[in-house]
């Protein structure tokens, strides 16, 4: 696994954290926080999700591994075959 790709996933490393949190937090049986944690993850996960929509433009999505990039060529497999891609079905898949 390339490392490069393992630290520009943010949402996993939230829920990574998130995950270490609550086990401290479950030991010491503070469930209060434990669901402060998961709301305050969660959160910043849509709000991360929602700013790179708005702030990216002209992906594209690899027809061999289906994997959604904005490089002209694929950085999981390396192949140049693309497809525009879109959220609102507007054009692309």
């Amino acid at each position: 696994m390339n490392p490069k790709l393992s630290q520009n996933n943010v949402p996993r490393n939230v829920i990574i954290l998130a995950t270490m949190v609550t086990i401290l937090l479950g030991m010491f049986r503070l469930i209060l926080f434990l669901i402060l944690v998961w709301v305050a993850a969660l959160a910043f996960i849509v709000i991360y999700q929602y700013s790179l929509t708005r702030t990216t433009r002209g992906n594209f999505v690899c027809l061999d591994c289906a994997t959604i990039h904005q490089e002209s060529a694929c950085p999981k497999c390396g192949s140049k075959l693309k497809k525009i891609y879109s959220r609102s079905d507007k054009y692309g898949i």
